[in-house]
């Protein structure tokens, strides 16, 4: 194996982590708003909403992790944009 091939080892199983750890990411986040359906619902649709101290939080955590998988979702709808650009200019296109 020359340094050429090690070093696309590398880059390659670095990617893979980092897909990795961005799937956690994106899992955990869809829990959380799993987790807080019933409450943001509830609120969201004035129906029979029993507050307790902690429902702001939950609440919070729920906008938080929509804007983030939002934001996720638009930096690799970016990132997919990018791509096809940058093979069109290989290609000589």
């Amino acid at each position: 194996m020359d340094i050429k091939d090690l070093i696309n080892e590398v880059r390659s199983r670095d990617c893979e982590r980092l897909q990795n750890i961005l799937d956690n990411i994106t899992g955990w986040l869809e829990d959380e708003l799993a987790v807080s359906r019933d409450i943001a619902d509830a609120k969201d649709n004035k129906g029979e909403f029993h507050y307790e101290s902690t429902d702001d939080i939950i609440y919070g955590r729920r906008e938080c992790a929509t804007g983030l998988l939002n934001q996720i979702k638009n930096w690799e709808s970016e990132e997919e944009k990018q791509m096809y650009i940058d093979l069109e200019k290989l290609r000589g296109n």
